[in-house]
């Protein structure tokens, strides 16, 4: 049996994060109920721990110094999404690129870095496709902007 278009259920995967040692996610059930139509994955091993919305909140009312680092986490991440807006809106492929590059190898303190995330993940979180951001690197590689050796990337500063 034929489905109409209205039934068909288009499903698109965009990355809206990079979690990194120590990061939390799902703090937006702190504040309403709600289910979680998001899913996180771990590109290496990882430990997980989960607790429900009532004990948390008791948590956070009997440790101030907790809610304090929560805060601050919620700042940090509301930072990093607006960054990355403004990467989005405001910059061409080949630009959004360099300048993701620049800041991992600010962040790391180094100039050579490592892509950790699979090419398809990194060009949707920076919202291009995957052939694009391929395509670009290739030009910022010919450009002297970077040195490509797999996963492995040296920006030229």
């Amino acid at each position: 049996m034929k489905k109409s278009y209205s039934e068909i259920t288009v499903t698109k995967e965009v990355v809206l994060g990079i979690l990194q040692k120590g990061d939390i996610e799902g703090q937006q059930h702190l504040f309403k109920q709600s289910e979680n139509e998001n899913f996180v994955e771990a590109v290496e091993d990882t430990w997980v721990c989960s607790i429900n919305r009532a004990d948390f909140q008791k948590l956070l009312q009997k440790t101030p110094d907790l809610s304090l680092k929560l805060l601050n986490n919620f700042g940090k991440k509301l930072v990093a999404i607006e960054h990355n807006s403004v990467l989005r809106n405001t910059l061409d492929a080949k630009e959004r690129i360099l300048a993701y590059l620049n800041d991992l190898a600010n962040e790391q303190g180094k100039n050579e870095v490592k892509l950790e995330l699979k090419k398809k993940d990194l060009a949707s979180y920076l919202g291009i496709t995957p052939k694009t951001f391929s395509r670009k690197l290739k030009e910022l590689e010919k450009d002297g902007k970077i040195e490509v050796h797999g996963r492995w990337i040296n920006v030229k500063r």
